[in-house]
């Protein structure tokens, strides 16, 4: 099926806009046209009426005085009604009326009979003043005729006019509201295509810039919208990988800090395995089975101490697809704080209260990176210990999530600084220190388990972060009341 696209709808309503103006203006300007000349005719009408009545005054003069004055007035103005009545026909644009016609022919009879009572006049004769009084009586009834035709001619264009401004309401009422139908049809049109879709990718943009990334649903209209919001959801797949990789930097930073202490924790298990096979050497000769036995022990023993320590580096280490799963908070919070042991300095004391049957939903590797940056964070804002660290977690009243609080004694973060804290590459660290990626990645997490992280700060009085998780099952029983 043939679709448009917003260029074109764009195009296609301004078009149908225009025509609609213009189409608007000819009526206005042909219903101007018929009205100016409907008013005009209407002047006319009322200027012959007066005209008219002009002529009976001067007619009432005459046959009360018999002056000779009287009638060459009544008679001038008789021309000039005729005169006007044929100007206004040869005016009017349209069919000539039959009542101007009978106007015309009653003036004239009018003017036959004025003329014939002035002859009467003349003669003085009782015969002759029988005669006259007929003339009189006749022009009387002539005369009112004509007042009778011409006030006809006039409330007739009044009528006429008066239809046409009604007819004309109801044209205008029809087109404003055609014009509303249209305008809001606009508005809709350009509201679904256009405004709506930027609100969507302005509010998508404000995600980006907190670290969510949402794609947009994309329109089943392939037009210039459907490309850019296509290519905006192509560009958040790219950031969304671009950040994973940064992530997954940033893990390979925090194993090179734990390198060390790892290292540490490798050398004891490796220095008792050396010396267990050194002496164990040594007895074959003697052939104290027993006693080789329990050395072989030991050397199993403590090479599944090195192997577990190896193993938690590498599993920390591995990218992994992130996979949602009950678990125990306990045991990731223990896993954490066994990876980042080495680097706690002496002075520097853990405490942990944890109801050991307190599970969340989560992926475990996830979130143990997460509290591991944490910790991390919190050792190093401790740069004078002794300090310590404190891990506590409960439920919300609502009973619908584990809240997480990790507390330190460390020298605070000031209030410009709190408000960036979560931003990527944001480091109050000295250069060289830290990549500003640490808390970056942890909001990053903590939101992938549709959870929240907020921080409490203050400098120099210690920093507290508050993390909510989903909880996996109903409210603890170790918690219940």
């Amino acid at each position: 099926m043939f679709q448009l696209n917003l260029r074109q709808k764009m195009l296609g309503f301004f078009v149908l806009k225009l025509t609609f103006f213009i189409s608007l203006g000819a009526f206005l300007y042909h219903d101007f046209e018929k009205f100016n000349e409907d008013v005009t005719i209407l002047i006319r009408a009322i200027r012959l009426s007066n005209t008219c009545l002009e002529i009976r005054r001067y007619e009432k003069n005459y046959i009360m005085r018999s002056e000779l004055e009287d009638f060459l007035t009544a008679q001038k103005y008789i021309n000039e009604a005729i005169e006007y009545l044929a100007f206004v026909q040869s005016e009017m644009k349209r069919p000539k009326l039959e009542l101007l016609g009978k106007i015309e022919t009653k003036l004239q009879q009018y003017r036959s009979a004025f003329k014939a009572l002035k002859d009467n006049c003349d003669i003085c004769s009782e015969h002759e003043i029988k005669l006259l009084n007929e003339s009189r009586e006749l022009l009387r009834t002539i005369g009112r005729e004509l007042i009778a035709l011409s006030d006809e001619f006039v409330i007739f264009e009044q009528n006429k006019l008066s239809r046409f401004v009604q007819h004309y309401q109801i044209q205008l009422f029809f087109y404003l509201l055609l014009l509303a139908v249209f305008t809001i049809s606009t508005t809709v049109m350009i509201f679904k295509s256009l405004i709506r879709p930027l609100k969507m990718i302005e509010v998508a943009a404000h995600t980006i810039a907190k670290n969510r990334f949402t794609p947009l649903p994309l329109p089943n209209k392939k037009d210039e919208l459907h490309s850019v919001l296509r290519a905006f959801n192509k560009m958040v797949k790219e950031i969304e990988e671009q950040q994973e990789q940064l992530f997954q930097a940033k893990k390979l930073s925090s194993i090179g800090t734990l390198a060390s202490g790892t290292a540490h924790q490798l050398n004891n298990p490796l220095n008792n395995i050396s010396t267990s096979c050194q002496i164990a050497l040594a007895e074959l000769k003697e052939g104290d089975c027993h006693f080789i036995e329990s050395l072989l022990k030991n050397i199993e023993q403590e090479t599944n101490r090195a192997s577990v320590t190896v193993k938690g580096l590498l599993e920390f280490s591995r990218a992994q697809t992130f996979s949602i799963q009950p678990a125990y908070l306990d045991e990731v919070v223990e896993r954490a704080v066994r990876l980042v042991s080495s680097d706690i300095p002496p002075d520097i004391a853990i405490k942990k209260e944890i109801p050991a049957d307190l599970a969340v939903k989560v992926d475990i590797q996830k979130l143990t990176e997460a509290l591991l940056n944490l910790l991390l964070n919190s050792i190093q804002a401790i740069p004078e210990p002794p300090g310590t660290i404190s891990i506590t977690a409960g439920i919300d009243s609502e009973n619908k999530n584990a809240v997480i609080t990790l507390e330190d004694t460390g020298v605070g973060i000031d209030e410009n600084s709190i408000q960036k804290i979560f931003d990527p590459f944001y480091t109050t660290k000295n250069v060289g220190k830290g990549t500003g990626l640490g808390l970056a990645v942890v909001y990053g997490i903590i939101k992938k388990h549709n959870g929240t992280i907020r921080v409490e700060s203050k400098l120099g009085h210690g920093t507290k972060f508050i993390i909510t998780l989903p909880l996996a099952f109903e409210k603890p029983k170790s918690l219940e009341s």
